[in-house]
């Protein structure tokens, strides 16, 4: 029985990404007065915890257990075409000076966790013949993680065999290490939200919240009509009087409001169901009132 579940990030990031593709047009080259040639394709080996950002931070939760768990913690990925023509042996260390960069630079306080409360199974990652990816693995109690706000950086240092650079720019990574709380699940999301065009009230089946914190979760993204979902990103924090403080979990886009001064939010631990309002764009108002109701686990 897995253990462990990597949130869905690739999911998430088609909210996030705006892909642009453009043609430039060479004169010189369609008259014929030059050639061009492409030469062999770099090999790039790369951290890939992320799709669309390269600040390569990922959340990794897990549900809580007394029991040794091996987990595929960090993705190793191969950034080519073509799919590895031979196993790839590839050196990634930890880094823990990654992790105080990443808290200075957005104000967190991750840990580090102690020593002796994990193992990494195999520092030298293999990427198989025919395949693009190989994972750094970690072996752990998950209930030794709880309650702690834990993280570790990863560096690839180096790729055995020859022919092969290590990426640039995704050559570090950090993943934080959560247990599942109380709060995450699937929801059944009804409401209403106001849009200058998408307006209107809303259903939604089986909503991901998943765990951000000891005490939040994230929102898949803010819905709208029936079963549709646009990109509006809540994050909910359950504070102990079981109020919720509604924050955004994409940087671009904060919730300054307008918010419903009227509107209470809150978490019914009873009935497991959470009442939001946030609001967004105050230039072009954007609200949401939403009713999250527990369905099950994810």
């Amino acid at each position: 029985m897995k253990l462990f579940r990597l949130k869905s990030t690739l999911i998430i990031a088609a909210f996030f990404s705006i892909i642009v593709t453009g043609c430039l047009k060479d004169d010189a080259f369609d008259n014929g007065s030059i050639q061009s040639t492409h030469g062999p394709e770099t090999k790039v080996v790369e951290i890939k915890l992320t799709a669309s950002t390269t600040s390569n931070f990922f959340v990794f939760s897990v549900n809580s257990s007394d029991n040794d768990t091996t987990a595929d913690l960090v993705p190793i990925n191969l950034a080519t075409a073509d799919a590895a023509p031979q196993d790839l042996h590839v050196t990634v260390e930890l880094d823990s000076t990654l992790v105080s960069n990443y808290n200075t630079a957005n104000g967190t306080a991750y840990e580090i966790p102690p020593s002796d409360l994990f193992t990494i199974v195999n520092p030298e990652v293999v990427i198989p013949k025919g395949s693009h990816t190989g994972y750094l693995q970690i072996k752990f109690k998950p209930s030794d993680f709880i309650g702690g706000s834990w993280a570790l950086g990863f560096r690839i240092t180096s790729i055995k065999e020859p022919g092969y650079v290590v990426s640039g720019n995704l050559n570090t990574g950090i993943t934080s290490i959560i247990i599942k709380n109380q709060y995450d699940g699937l929801y059944y999301a009804y409401g209403v939200f106001n849009h200058p065009t998408l307006g209107g009230p809303f259903t939604f089946d089986n909503l991901p919240l998943s765990t951000s914190g000891s005490n939040s979760v994230d929102m898949y993204a803010q819905p709208y009509g029936n079963n549709s979902v646009l990109g509006a990103y809540p994050r909910l924090t359950v504070n102990p009087d079981n109020s919720v403080t509604v924050t955004s979990y994409d940087p671009s886009l904060p919730f300054n409001g307008p918010f419903d001064p009227n509107y209470h939010s809150h978490y019914d631990p009873a009935t497991r169901t959470f009442y939001i309002n946030y609001g967004y764009t105050t230039s072009a108002p954007r609200t949401a009132y939403d009713t999250l109701v527990y369905v099950g686990p994810q």
